[in-house]
């Protein structure tokens, strides 16, 4: 692995397989989190707080339609940085990908717990107005477990992200 060398993405970077990568990562992510609402970890209802951000007058199936387009899409994103993290260090096996994928999501997971309770609560309409709850310290507003479950999903998407990036890629 070329860790302290010089990064670099020329090479094996593949944008198409770290687009889907993302995606199928992304669709394990929701599934940790709406596990986790089903049974009371969180009242975090991630599509619908994400949805109501860009419509929060929209009717439920909008706000989730919109939910599932913004999450999909973010999740390519997020595929392609995670790829280029992973060509960065040159990850030889999706075993090196999966640990390197877990790695990088636990600090993706870290980040958002600090960054997006302070962004609802300064840019999300409904939270603003008082109906959505306010997120809280590290998202705790939304149940004490809110975090650890915001943490195992962003790891479960490192983890299916980079093995998947790394099986095709490689």
């Amino acid at each position: 692995m070329n860790v302290f060398g010089a990064a670099s993405l020329a090479g094996t970077f593949a944008a198409g397989a770290a687009i889907l990568a993302g995606v199928i990562g992304g669709l394990a992510f929701l599934a940790v989190v709406y596990m986790g609402l089903e049974v009371r970890m969180t009242r975090m209802d991630f599509l619908r707080v994400l949805g109501s951000m860009m419509a929060p007058k929209a009717s439920r199936r909008s706000v989730y339609a919109i939910g599932v387009a913004i999450h999909l899409m973010a999740s390519a994103v997020f595929g392609l940085i995670y790829a280029g993290i992973l060509t960065a260090v040159d990850v030889a096996s999706v075993g090196s990908a999966a640990t390197w994928g877990v790695l990088i999501g636990a600090v993706h997971g870290i980040g958002v717990l600090i960054v997006l309770p302070m962004m609802l609560a300064m840019a999300h309409p409904l939270v603003r107005t008082g109906d959505l709850e306010r997120p809280g310290a590290l998202m705790t507003g939304f149940g004490s477990m809110t975090p650890a479950g915001s943490l195992a999903a962003h790891v479960v998407f490192g983890l299916v992200a980079g093995s998947i990036y790394a099986a095709i890629a490689l």
